[in-house]
């Protein structure tokens, strides 16, 4: 029977398919590619990254699981661990909500215990050796006290974890009354979402390799033939999942540098090189299906942020912009910032001048609304506007004061349509031939004497 369940993208048949001796030298070159759009970060979105890596992690287990690839060296990364926790901080938190929680308990005794009610009394107890709670006892309770035995606990685990190599166990933390961004460092939404003393289950991978003293190890993957060569790296934690327990430690024995890299008749392959593969053949070459493994669809970060920049600029002029969810990606804003200072100058110089393009810091010096949209029509040809842009180009149709604000300019000249992306707070946009169909049926008014 076809086993048809998805790794990585790729189901075990299309794995094995790939991973043949007579094909494994091509596959090797797509991967190499693939591994070098991986970490992209400037044109891929983090969650299609992430996709990536998996495919290239089925694909190596594949390949040495087939015996067409060696294990042939580790990469301690031990040396990092602790850098990214912060326990001073997740001890103070802990024991001021700890000793909060505790005067709440103490006034009402006779209340039903929840979960986080038993954690804090078991701590309570390690703490002062005392079962029941008093008014009194928890009145006397010292905060200093409280936090110098949590930081005490957490430097444990961290001495156990790295002499264990091992990772610090998250129901250990939780008994401790830590939530996950108390301890890590956690960007955007997912701080809020991580807040909670029992939201540790809901850790990424890019988190739980913070609390493993191995998280930053590889291990080091070589295939060689007679016209290519290529050392690709994994995870140590994901190559212990195909590389017998015995290998690994010898391995461990001798750790080693390396770098990943790749030769093709005896010449190095660039990252420039790699790029030029579109990242969509590659996968669909692989067999790889886009719509099911990659969550935004490849799709190109740089022009999604340079729609973002312009909508970015126009934000002062917008009377009702409303901001779109944040981005999770830690780079996204920065490249956004980034965009709109390249293609908006006047968006970072102050508020630009009455007669300048909204789009371009070039000014109109005639006013009329003709030269407006002939200024357009040659700077920005097929670019549609957007509300501030529009009402800038047909100024001079009404009379000063005539229409006032987003709404009555909207009634007045509708727009040619929203947009569609699901993502986008239904921008309105108008398009230069409209603008300039009603700035014609204007004439004979703008004329009348």
């Amino acid at each position: 029977m076809l086993q048809t369940q998805q790794t990585g993208g790729l189901t075990a048949w299309q794995l094995e398919k790939l991973c043949q001796p007579e094909s494994i030298e091509r596959t090797m070159h797509l991967l190499f590619a693939l591994n070098h759009w991986a970490k992209a970060r400037e044109h891929l979105f983090y969650a299609d990254r992430q996709a990536l890596y998996g495919i290239k992690t089925s694909l190596l287990r594949q390949a040495y699981a087939s015996g067409l690839i060696e294990a042939r060296g580790y990469i301690d990364g031990s040396a990092g661990f602790g850098s990214e926790l912060a326990f001073d901080m997740a001890a103070d938190i802990a024991a001021e909500g700890l000793v909060w929680r505790l005067e709440e308990m103490a006034t009402e005794p006779d209340r039903a215990e929840n979960d986080y009610d038993g954690i804090t009394h078991r701590l309570y107890t390690k703490i002062t050796g005392r079962e029941t709670l008093s008014a009194e006892e928890v009145e006397a309770l010292d905060v200093a006290q409280v936090r110098e035995y949590i930081l005490g606990c957490l430097q444990t685990l961290e001495r156990e974890a790295r002499e264990a190599r091992r990772p610090i166990p998250c129901d250990a933390l939780m008994e401790l009354c830590i939530a996950p961004s108390d301890l890590l460092y956690v960007e955007g939404r997912r701080y809020y979402d991580l807040g909670n003393w029992d939201s540790w289950n809901e850790l990424d991978e890019s988190d739980l390799r913070k609390l493993d003293p191995e998280g930053l190890s590889l291990v080091a993957f070589h295939y060689a033939s007679a016209n290519a060569h290529y050392i690709f790296h994994l995870p140590l934690r994901l190559a212990e999942t195909c590389v017998p327990e015995w290998i690994i430690a010898q391995l461990k024995g001798a750790p080693r540098s390396s770098r990943e890299s790749g030769e093709y008749y005896g010449r190095a392959v660039s990252e420039a090189e790699s790029l030029q593969l579109p990242i969509a053949d590659i996968l669909r070459e692989l067999g790889v299906d886009i719509a099911a493994t990659c969550p935004r669809q490849l799709e190109d970060k740089r022009e999604y942020a340079l729609v973002q920049a312009m909508r970015f600029a126009a934000w002062s002029e917008e009377e009702d912009f409303e901001d779109e969810e944040e981005d999770e990606d830690e780079h996204f804003w920065q490249d956004i910032t980034t965009l709109a200072r390249k293609h908006h100058p006047q968006s970072i110089k102050g508020k630009r001048e009455p007669d300048e393009c909204p789009l371009c810091p070039k000014p109109v010096s005639v006013p009329a609304g003709c030269a407006r949209i002939e200024h357009w029509q040659a700077e920005h040809p097929g670019q549609d506007l957007i509300f501030c842009q529009a009402s800038w180009v047909l100024d001079q149709i009404e009379a000063p004061g005539q229409i006032s604000g987003k709404q009555q300019f909207c009634a007045a000249y509708p727009p040619d349509y929203r947009a569609p992306d699901p993502r986008d707070q239904g921008t309105r946009y108008w398009r230069i031939e409209t603008l300039a169909g009603w700035m014609r049926a204007s004439e004979p008014k703008t004329h009348e004497g």
